[in-house]
């Protein structure tokens, strides 16, 4: 079944790497390891419904501009260069319409918005998209 994953790197901030740096050293792990789980834990608290809705249906409804249900969402990684990242995959490459039940393609433009939001909110760099399994 095809899926999408949006993928993420470091903190951009020196700020938020200092800290990074910081918690690899409580957890007596790597930089590398404690961004990811410095990450999946975020997209763990971010799928925690708030009512009927989860931070990602609310960003994607600000990309697709209509009240939407993404589909499930997990966090994992992926190897950039010898590196573990982290990223965001969609089980699925559309949306469900709130209103009507209709299918909504995820365009290139939605996804980067996504990204790009996300990183605006929580610091860590939006290093683009990719289809899988289409």
């Amino acid at each position: 079944m095809p899926s999408i994953k949006l993928k993420f790197g470091y903190p951009s901030s020196i700020e938020e790497q200092e800290k990074l740096s910081e918690r690899a050293v409580f957890y007596d792990c790597s930089v590398e390891e404690s961004l990811c789980l410095e990450f999946k834990t975020l997209v763990d608290s971010l799928l925690k419904r708030k009512g009927k809705e989860n931070f990602f249906d609310l960003v994607f409804l600000i990309a697709s501009r209509r009240q939407v249900k993404c589909p499930k969402i997990t966090s994992s990684t992926y190897l950039e260069n010898g590196k573990k990242l982290p990223m965001v995959i969609l089980a699925k490459e559309y949306l469900v319409s709130a209103c009507d039940l209709k299918l909504i393609p995820l365009s290139q433009e939605m996804l980067n918005e996504v990204g790009e939001i996300f990183e605006t909110e929580f610091d860590y760099e939006y290093a683009g998209f990719e289809k899988i399994g289409c």
